[in-house]
């Protein structure tokens, strides 16, 4: 039934594949942080970015679902996949900061270069 559902359909059959792919990219950004958690660095950004895959994961899903008629109840996949969309982008968004918070000055008010003592840069390499 699910089979002939997905056969039948060639948009079922490509989300079926980026289910997969995210499935398979959402256990992958997890393993090292699993396996190895002690030598992990960023962990929480990790885990973060692995539930905004895990959350696109289940928006296809169950978008996939609900237009294939198993779950007739919910209507529209539109407003659930947005929902869902919304949760893994805010997921994604925190697991971005836990990256790059430390690189993140907000105590000034206004956007200043930043300096450093380090001479040189991409204007002093020769061209030889």
């Amino acid at each position: 039934m699910v089979l002939d559902a997905l056969l039948g359909n060639p948009r079922a059959v490509l989300s079926s594949v980026q289910i997969a792919a995210l499935l398979a990219a959402t256990g992958l950004l997890l393993y090292p942080v699993v396996a190895y958690a002690e030598n992990v660095a960023y962990t929480e950004g990790l885990v973060a970015l692995a539930l905004a895959l895990l959350l696109l994961t289940a928006s296809n899903f169950l978008g996939l679902l609900i237009d294939a008629g198993f779950v007739p109840f919910l209507g529209s996949s539109l407003f659930v996949r947005s929902v869902i969309n919304l949760g893994a982008s805010v997921a994604g968004t925190v697991g971005i900061y836990y990256f790059a918070g430390q690189f993140i000055d907000t105590s000034r008010d206004e956007f200043a270069p930043y300096e450093t003592e380090h001479e040189g840069g991409f204007e002093d390499v020769d061209d030889d």
